[in-house]
């Protein structure tokens, strides 16, 4: 007999230590709705800890479509058990085995699921079972939808909604790597152009001389090396659907022009043509730079920016919503991780020198740096020692010689004292990994390393 406080000559801390340190997430839910356990992989599947979500309801997840299709009702209705595949908010694609619990009663007492990430070869059952939607679902779209759950974030995509719904022009401003493109995606997702051609043209990236003809396309003959049966342009090709032109500010003043007549008349006349091509199309702009200071200039047509800005959508640097930069973590380990087949997880002091990083390429940044750490790092575990010296405002030895810190005028010997002090702790941290080593290596009290690790190191 099993004595109450021990399995097996195990006692209950190290048990629920061992199941929380599977890699599978465990979920148990009471008869009514409310979530009793959740082991850590909850924290790669959703970005937050189990505190956030034991004694909550399954409600407050599902109206906020953490995963979709739902299947714990149907578990509760059937009493059976069921293995479906789910797409979650942040873009994870699991597989839920869901089993319920009967009580002496013949009642459900609790339903506890098996959630994993890879559901390649794996044979569902019951699985008939499918779930129906009317209209679009963010759950139903995750590889377009901006990860996160930020205020700002959530205002974003309820305006992108609104202006999804409607045949409006607009224009999408925010600094390099913000996710323009991909909005614009999800503008065009949610609008009634979805399944219609997505088009994006990269203004910067191609010479100002070949703009007008890879957008308007070009009639036989029309210049020299040009395909002798002439091509159609891009305007064409997405015909009933949705253009993004993207670094609309790269554009000449003779290319903006164009725009502008298209857009007031849906007609155009590609380069060397002499009849006028009508097509139905929405335009969506995109641009890091201030549209408004280039009118001003003279670099940028008024009338093709009071033509395209009917609504104008901000999309906010990532430093302002630092509270996502778990849940993008979390997001890109699990992407690089199926894309390499490296399982890769982070720490929490890593993940807080993360969420306190600038991030002065935005989530594209994010995205290379988790790239990096996936495919570079030997350890499963993702720690401080094994993030670039460049987020802690060090510079690689490997690869130039340090400078001394810069001194901003008029700073004080204090002020430098506290500059110097904090460059000496992030370089030992990020050697040594962990307040015990640091305190080791500096020959200071481990309560002094602890202080140091806050104030320079993890600080919010």
């Amino acid at each position: 007999m099993t004595s109450p406080d021990f399995i097996y000559g195990m006692d209950f801390k190290t048990f629920f230590h061992l199941i929380d340190s599977l890699y599978d997430e465990i979920l148990i839910y009471d008869d009514n709705y409310n979530i009793v356990y959740i082991n850590q992989a909850c924290v790669r599947h959703y970005g937050v800890p189990p505190e956030k979500m034991i004694g909550k309801s399954f409600w407050d997840f599902v109206d906020s479509d953490w995963w979709s299709p739902s299947i714990l009702p149907v578990v509760y209705e059937e009493k059976r058990a069921y293995a479906i595949n789910q797409s979650t908010l942040s873009g994870e694609t699991l597989l839920t085995i869901a089993l319920p619990i009967f009580g002496d009663d013949g009642k459900i007492k609790y339903v506890i699921m098996s959630v994993r990430d890879d559901t390649r070869d794996v044979a569902l059952y019951n699985p008939q079972y499918i779930s129906h939607s009317h209209g679009v679902s963010r759950a139903l779209t995750p590889e377009i939808i901006p990860v996160g759950e930020s205020p700002e974030l959530e205002r974003l995509l309820s305006l992108a909604d609104k202006v999804g719904a409607i045949d409006v022009t607009c224009v999408l401003m925010g600094e390099t790597g913000t996710g323009k493109t991909m909005l614009a995606k999800y503008i065009h997702m949610v609008s009634p152009r979805n399944g219609r051609p997505f088009v994006s043209l990269n203004c910067a990236a191609i010479p100002a001389d070949l703009v007008e003809s890879e957008l308007f396309g070009y009639s036989k003959g029309a210049f020299t090396g040009a395909n002798p049966g002439g091509k159609r342009g891009l305007l064409e090709m997405a015909d009933k659907g949705t253009v993004l032109l993207d670094e609309i500010s790269e554009l000449s003043l003779s290319a903006q022009a164009k725009i502008l007549q298209f857009l007031q008349e849906k007609t155009f006349i590609p380069v060397g043509g002499d009849k006028p091509v009508s097509v139905d199309v929405r335009i969506i702009a995109a641009t890091n730079r201030n549209l408004k200071n280039m009118m001003a200039m003279g670099q940028f047509r008024k009338d093709l920016y009071y033509r395209l800005s009917v609504v104008e959508l901000h999309l906010p640097p990532l430093r302002k919503r630092k509270g996502d930069i778990p849940l993008l973590v979390n997001h890109f380990l699990s992407v690089f991780g199926q894309k390499y087949g490296l399982v890769k997880q982070i720490t929490q002091d890593a993940m807080a020198v993360l969420v306190n990083h600038d991030w002065q390429g935005n989530i594209r940044e994010l995205a290379h740096l988790v790239e990096r750490l996936v495919v570079t790092s030997d350890a499963l575990v993702v720690d401080v020692q094994h993030l670039p010296t460049s987020l802690f405002g060090l510079v690689d030895p490997d690869e130039t010689t340090p400078a001394s810190p810069e001194t901003p005028e008029g700073a004080t010997l204090d002020d430098m004292m506290e500059q110097y002090e904090a460059a000496i702790v992030r370089a030992a941290y990020q050697k040594c990994g962990s307040s015990r080593r640091l305190a080791e290596h500096l020959a200071i009290s481990q309560t002094k390393a602890n202080n140091l690790i806050r104030k320079y190191v993890t600080k919010p």
